[in-house]
């Protein structure tokens, strides 16, 4: 069993059936199933200490965030808009800088958005 997460939208245990926790821990099962145990349940069932849990969540999200980072590295639209700042005139400034670069970064935001929703990570945490 593996922690990955915690989950403060689901708040009950699928372990004890303890409602109204603050938060739960999103245990990933050894046959991959996804369970949502409070703090002692998910101690108790896996084995481990609170300290083993959290690196392990720490881990997890260290990893994604990764993911995440390498994949928008290495995506077209990244590499056009750093292009276009880096093409961009030093006399223009304000509304025509911008303009200069809009288009570039519109196609970048959505990308940005699209891999953070892939990989479960907000969007600013992999620029």
């Amino acid at each position: 069993m593996k922690a990955l997460g915690t989950d403060d939208s689901i708040t009950n245990c699928d372990c004890c059936g303890k409602s109204g926790l603050k938060f739960t821990v999103i245990i990933e099962m050894d046959d991959g199933e996804i369970a949502h145990y409070g703090q002692v349940c998910a101690r108790r069932n896996t084995g481990k200490d609170q300290r083993t849990i959290t690196s392990e969540i720490k881990a997890h999200e260290a990893a994604k965030i990764a993911a995440a980072r390498a994949e928008w590295k290495s995506h077209p639209a990244n590499i056009a808009e750093r292009a276009r700042f880096a093409i961009r005139p030093t006399n223009l400034h304000g509304l025509a800088a911008i303009e200069f670069v809009r288009e570039a970064c519109q196609a970048a935001d959505a990308v940005r958005n699209l891999l953070s929703a892939k990989h479960g990570v907000s969007r600013y945490t992999f620029m």
